[in-house]
């Protein structure tokens, strides 16, 4: 059984399986191009690719929404239940937001898989594989709907180009 299986919300195996936790640790880790601090990262579009590092998920895109946190957790000493606990307060903060019509800022954050070095716990160097973003943009609905509508013509472009770029997106 894998970790997040424990506990039970099939919206949560979801989250985890389909890659938006990846996308999540993305956008959140990576992207010094969005400013993320005191929000919820809600991903409303990802396309997602299996790549050559094994148990890694490519992206040619990532499409998220930002909102404001209402509720922070209480956190534990258990570091999966703190990332149950954190996708489950996402995940209704967001729920509300929506309800009341509230819309985030939305970037298009485009990614790839880089092997890199880091320094590990015993202060070592060593090597890793992560995400490097390559851009970010600001993006409004209408520049989504273009990138969903037109999504079989990017991935083609992305392919043919071996990396996405905002070009390929004619935002």
């Amino acid at each position: 059984m894998k970790w997040y299986e424990k506990y039970g919300n099939p919206e949560f195996v979801d989250y985890y399986e389909t890659g938006e936790a990846a996308a999540v640790h993305v956008v959140r880790d990576c992207a010094e191009g969005v400013t993320t601090i005191g929000k919820w990262i809600d991903v409303i579009s990802i396309d997602t690719f299996e790549s050559q590092f094994k148990g890694r998920i490519g992206f040619n895109w990532i499409i998220v929404e930002l909102f404001p946190r209402i509720h922070q957790p209480e956190y534990t000493d258990d570091r999966d239940e703190n990332r149950y606990l954190t996708w489950h307060a996402a995940h209704d903060d967001i729920a509300e937001h929506r309800s009341k019509n509230h819309h985030g800022e939305k970037f298009l954050v485009l990614c790839k898989l880089k092997k890199m070095k880091r320094i590990n716990n015993e202060k070592k160097e060593e090597d890793c594989i992560d995400y490097h973003v390559i851009d970010t943009c600001k993006v409004n609905q209408r520049q989504i709907h273009s990138i969903t509508t037109n999504a079989a013509e990017i991935v083609a472009n992305i392919r043919a180009k071996q990396k996405p770029s905002l070009a390929l997106f004619q935002l």
